[in-house]
């Protein structure tokens, strides 16, 4: 097989080759994406030693699947869907582990500049008890919209989801979680310095979409 300039290809590309098996595909996918899907496992579940395992899981499962990408331009959103498949899968897991108390007590381990800002580690840790109190999809809606900044039409691509069905549960997500951050003193100073970090409810609903 003709080498390609993989590094210097667009994600239609890339995502060919990949699904042709090009053995220069993998490294160029992961030097691309991996940034990526390390910010949304940690941002989903937390920081953790295991979130290098998860990233590793989510390239393995995408060359087991590229050839099924029917669309090679949504290559991104691919991955990402497969990422939040991963994260959702560690959080029944962890579920799991908890109800059978095989688990530690749930707190999130130390983290860089934590003795530095004792405050903010406060906030970090109330925001995860939130997210580990709500489902599996609005925990992943909410850190792809409000967390890593990924547009509707990115996260419906990437979840499989209509828009419109994205816009609704997303509502309803941010609505809950921003509602408890409200009642918690940890957070609400954080809120209050950023009253737009979430959208009110009622202001994703879709203007005469339908559900598919």
């Amino acid at each position: 097989m003709q080498a390609l300039p993989l590094s210097a290809t667009d994600d239609v590309a890339l995502a060919r080759a990949a699904a042709q098996g090009h053995p220069g595909a993998a490294p160029v996918v992961w030097q691309r994406f991996a940034p990526l899907v390390r910010r949304i496992l940690t941002r989903t579940l937390g920081p953790g030693d295991e979130v290098d395992d998860h990233v590793q899981d989510t390239f393995l499962r995408f060359f087991r699947v590229a050839k099924d990408l029917r669309d090679p331009s949504l290559l991104s959103s691919f991955i990402i869907g497969i990422a939040v498949r991963v994260a959702r899968a560690e959080l029944r897991r962890r579920r799991l582990r908890r109800w059978l108390q095989l688990s530690p007590s749930g707190e999130l381990p130390d983290v860089g500049g934590a003795q530095q800002d004792p405050q903010g580690r406060a906030a970090l840790t109330r925001l995860y008890d939130i997210l580990d109190k709500v489902d599996d999809r609005s925990r992943a809606l909410f850190v792809l919209r409000f967390i890593e900044g990924l547009e509707l039409t990115e996260i419906a691509d990437a979840l499989g989801c209509s828009l419109a069905t994205t816009k609704r549960h997303l509502a309803r997500a941010s609505h809950r979680i921003l509602t408890a951050a409200q009642r918690d003193p940890a957070l609400s100073a954080y809120l209050t310095k950023a009253p737009q970090a979430l959208d009110p409810p009622g202001s994703l609903a879709c203007g005469g979409e339908h559900d598919e």
